[in-house]
């Protein structure tokens, strides 16, 4: 009985949890909890939500706004949850009580909860549970629950049966005339989606009349909503039913003494003017839109003007003009003249769209006076509106005959006090370019474009550059060196640095339209001018004009003057400058190289040809105070030698007649002293590439030099400098180094040789590894535990891991959103780790807290326990591999698998522990694994071993407590490895 309630007050451990968390004083735990109900609804099973998350949810839904919500949001995608669509109604009641609280943001997500989950119910469970909730919802005491009711009747009415259907209607209706205003506004909101639903007879007879009753509502914020709902009414009329049903009302809309109703009837004018038809826009919505654009408030009047060119279009082709020329114009030359600036703006935006539609008589005659008018307006944005649609304009009578009025607009907007005016002038340029030509152009507007690349605004003198790009494509590349290409150039010679750097800016866009010829005859020497300006920024951008306009110079030039510039700007005090200038540098020769190279021939034959003295004659050039083209070259070279194994073997086997001098030793010195970010990369590449020959080790080489003090100087960049940028390259590089051809005497060597150098090396390798993002240039350092996995082969080494507690901080590492590289490393480490047979009980014991190493290895290896597993085997398994959700993710690396069983099968020779494996029921994971589909051989092979020494009996008479130990003997030892390579055999067969 007592075993009973234990495994009871267990199985209640994640509702406890969640009860304790809702009941804490902080809003930050509370709301996270709620955020994780989908997780705690996994771990108690559909049944258990059902019967005991829902229940307690919807008694103690009383908290912060922001838990509320988010406790809204979250119950809407509950289905699944709670066992499907046929149990989607459990979710009501807690949403019901939600729908009623005071603060309308968490009613409102309610009610999409509940609206997301009404097409989910049966037609059955709709009329059963969900059209109660919302009868109980619109016949609440409160308001708050019967605003929310009017959102919910829409989206169950169609699938409830004809009696049900008249039961939400009354409801609806009911909303429609309650007391409170809120209620209404609420109803008028959702009464153009409930009509779309609702039978064409009911529409008329019941709908009709409500539609009335609010938009007569005393309250003006429930007519503008029902003067919205009608709108959306209208189109499920036929026009001739229209007029009789609804255009009374909607025709006092127009003149309703709100001023809110009025905007949103003409905010919405076109879309009624589509939905009544051409008949009632003539006889009707003409006459209510002239008063609307005569309407004594600016809102209501600007709002109209928005919609001029629109409405026009669709007015009847057969009167359209008549109708503008008659009723509309007169009242838009009073807008012309309005004295709100707003106003103004609204019709210059859409004016220009009459002229398509009244012809190039009516537009000369009537139209251009207004245009010309507008653009001597006082307000900025009205010119501006006017400018930026000449182009309809254009079309009709040319934008000639504005050129006179447009100059002095122009002129004026483009010296306005406000930026922002200037710079929406600077965007239309090319467009009145292309219109008025060249030499209308040059003439009144070219040295406008000039004068914005000394504003005082960077946004516009960008802008400038930009603009100058375009014209130069619209007017040619003659144009360009006669007109622009000059007048950048004079900014070159400004005292202001900005305008020095605004004309290299120009030249950074103006380069690729002007072509090769111009770029180097006349832009090119001033940009190499510029190099040796006093101030840093100017020198830096050069650097990156080079970088951006290199494609448009040849190779000759790019040698002769583009090099020669970069290498002295290397050289700068500025680390700035430096900085682009070996940045624009390398991408040049990187570009040089990649032309150069097909002409070539393979570098490897030639080289070895020529043996080992053209590694003397290559080492020369390695040189980090060297020629920059030269070290490329070099270094390029020795890599594509390293690719073969003869190359490899010949550089390691070089002679070595001075240690400062050699290849190698040359090679290092790169590595931390060159002042180019791509010579120190290749350096290290060079390297990595020389390392990685399984049957060479450096550390037997003759240049045996480089070790006085290269490892632990790279060792210390990667571990103690954050911003080395090379750091993964530098683990890499150790990483081979341990590896390859190396004895555990040279192993014991070199650990020596840190400890004695650099006495804190192994702290500063496990805290950098273990810290995520502790590179600051995004190197991800996964290559330090393939170091670390080298060096356990030493026991001092993996008792170094294990007694000053750096393990425990590897052990979750094994996670699958690792690295392959990491999490197969540590893996490796921790079997490496399980070697020494005595400490496997302080392993499983004392690493980390109980259960954590045995979880670090079973975890990848587990799927989903939630449902799998029963209470009971969830119970008695590790805590941390409970209740494993069903997206939980096997490891996807087989190797990696493997090394984690076999790390397991290494803890089982020892007695405690198997005693330990078996008390943690270990069995049902491995039980679990064992049953995924295309399983590894080797994988399935080592876990039935598993299996069956902890399922087996504990064979008492073995005298020793390590498997390892037994003395097999030589005949059975045969035997098992003969039945090995049989089964191994079969499979190979059966695949």
């Amino acid at each position: 009985m007592a075993s009973s309630d234990v495994q009871s007050d267990e199985s209640l451990y994640p509702i406890a949890v969640l009860i304790d968390e809702l009941r804490n004083e902080d809003v930050q735990l509370r709301l996270n909890s709620i955020k994780k109900l989908s997780t705690i609804a996994l771990a108690l099973g559909v049944e258990r939500t059902r019967s005991e998350l829902i229940p307690f949810l919807t008694d103690t839904i009383y908290d912060e706004d922001e838990v509320l919500l988010a406790l809204a949001e979250q119950l809407g995608t509950f289905t699944q949850l709670v066992g499907g669509d046929s149990y989607v109604h459990v979710l009501l009641p807690p949403l019901e009580s939600l729908a009623q609280v005071e603060e309308t943001i968490v009613r409102d997500k309610a009610v999409e909860s509940l609206r997301t989950l009404a097409p989910q119910h049966s037609t059955t469970d709709l009329e059963t549970y969900f059209v109660p909730t919302v009868k109980r919802l619109a016949q609440g005491d409160w308001f708050t629950s019967r605003t929310s009711a009017s959102g919910l009747i829409s989206v169950c009415y169609a699938r409830v049966s004809n009696h049900v259907k008249g039961e939400l209607r009354q409801l609806f209706k009911n909303l429609c005339q309650d007391d409170t205003p809120m209620v209404r506004r609420a109803a008028a909101s959702k009464l153009g989606e409930f009509a779309k639903v609702v039978e064409p007879e009911y529409l008329r007879q019941e709908l009709v009349p409500l539609f009335n009753n609010l938009a007569n509502d005393e309250q003006d914020s429930v007519r503008l909503l029902a003067i919205e709902a009608g709108i959306a009414m209208a189109g499920l009329f036929r026009h001739e039913d229209l007029e009789q049903q609804m255009m009374q009302t909607l025709r006092a809309a127009t003149e309703d003494k709100s001023w809110r109703v009025r905007y949103v009837v003409a905010d919405k004018l076109v879309e009624l003017q589509k939905a009544v038809g051409q008949e009632i826009t003539k006889n009707d919505l003409v006459t209510a839109y002239c008063s609307l654009l005569k309407d004594p408030e600016a809102e209501v009047r600007a709002a109209a003007a928005s919609k001029l060119k629109d409405f026009s279009n669709n007015l009847p082709t057969d009167t359209r003009e008549q109708i503008i020329m008659s009723q509309i114009l007169p009242c838009v030359k009073d807008l012309v003249g309005d004295m709100n600036q707003h106003v103004k703006s609204a019709l210059a935006s859409v004016i220009m769209g009459l002229a398509p539609i009244l012809g190039k008589d009516n537009t000369m005659e009537h139209l251009l006076p207004l245009f010309l008018n507008q653009l001597k307006d006082d307000f900025p944005e009205v010119r501006l509106n006017i400018i930026s649609n000449l182009d309809c304009i254009n079309e009709v009578i040319g934008v000639r005959q504005l050129s006179q009025s447009l100059l002095p607009a122009i002129v004026e907007l483009a010296s306005d006090a406000k930026w922002r005016v200037r710079l929406g002038i600077i965007e239309y340029m090319p467009l009145l370019a292309g219109q008025l030509g060249s030499e209308f152009f040059d003439e009144k507007l070219s040295s406008l474009c000039m004068s914005w690349l000394t504003d005082h605004v960077f946004a516009i003198r960008e802008a400038a550059t930009n603009n100058l790009k375009k014209l130069v494509e619209k007017f040619g590349r003659d144009w360009a060196q006669n007109t622009v290409i000059p007048k950048v150039i004079q900014l070159a010679r400004d005292q202001n640095y900005l305008y020095r750097m605004t004309c290299l800016f120009a030249i950074n866009v103006l380069a690729e339209p002007c072509g090769q010829d111009v770029t180097q005859r006349m832009m090119l020497p001033t940009v190499i001018t510029l190099g040796s300006d006093a101030v840093a920024n100017v020198r830096f951008n050069v650097a990156k004009t080079l970088q951006r306009i290199y494609p448009a110079i040849d190779q000759n030039t790019l040698a002769s003057h583009v090099k020669p510039c970069l290498e002295k700007l290397c050289q700068d005090s500025d680390h700035d400058v430096q900085h682009f200038a070996n940045e624009a540098l390398e991408k040049i020769l990187e570009t040089h190289l990649s032309l150069n190279n097909h002409d070539k021939e393979d570098p490897t034959q030639t080289l070895m040809s020529s043996n080992s003295v053209a590694l003397e004659e290559l080492a020369e050039f390695l040189d980090p105070q060297g020629r920059l083209d030269l070290k490329s070259l070099a270094l390029q070279t020795l890599i594509s030698l390293t690719a073969s194994k003869e190359g490899r073997h010949l550089i390691l086997a070089s002679p070595n007649t001075d240690s400062n001098t050699s290849l190698l030793s040359r090679v290092c010195h790169l590595i931390f002293e060159d002042v180019q970010e791509s010579v120190r990369f290749d350096a290290l590449l060079f390297l990595i590439n020389l390392t990685s020959d399984s049957e060479l080790s450096i550390l037997n080489c003759k240049q045996t030099s480089i070790l006085s003090d290269f490892w632990l100087q790279l060792l210390k960049r990667c571990v103690q400098d954050r911003q080395y940028e090379h750091a993964d390259a530098g683990c890499k590089l150790l990483s081979n180094v341990t590896s390859r051809a190396i004895t555990v005497d040279q192993l014991n060597d070199f650990t020596e040789y840190l400890d004695k150098g650099y006495p804190s090396w192994f702290d500063d390798l496990i805290r950098a590894f273990s810290t995520i993002d502790y590179n600051l240039k995004k190197n991800n350092l996964d290559y330090l535990s393939a170091i670390l996995v080298n060096l356990t082969q030493l026991k001092t080494i993996r008792e170094r891991l294990r007694n000053e507690e750096h393990l425990k901080r590897l052990l979750c590492f094994t996670d699958h959103t690792h690295s392959t590289i990491r999490r197969g490393s540590v893996a490796c480490i921790l079997k490496n780790c399980c070697f020494d047979h005595e400490s496997h009980e302080q392993l499983v014991h004392q690493i980390g807290n109980n259960d954590d190493f045995i979880c670090a290895l079973l975890l990848p290896l587990s799927v989903a326990t939630a449902d799998e597993l029963t209470e009971e085997e969830n119970d008695q398994v590790p805590i941390d591999l409970q209740y494993l959700p069903s997206n939980k993710q096997l490891e996807p690396d087989r190797d990696i698998q493997l090394i984690l069983l076999e790390t397991i099968l290494l803890l089982c020779a020892t007695k405690s522990v198997r005693e330990y494996l078996r008390s943690k029921q270990i069995y049902y994971i491995l039980r679990q694994y064992h049953q995924q589909p295309n399983l590894d051989f080797a994988c399935n092979r080592t876990c039935e071993r598993i299996i069956q020494i902890l399922i087996g009996d504990e064979d008492y008479n073995v005298e020793t407590d390590n498997l390892m130990e037994l003395n097999i003997p030589h005949d059975l030892r045969e035997k098992f490895h003969e039945i090995d390579r049989k089964e191994e055999e079969a499979n190979k067969t059966e695949e």
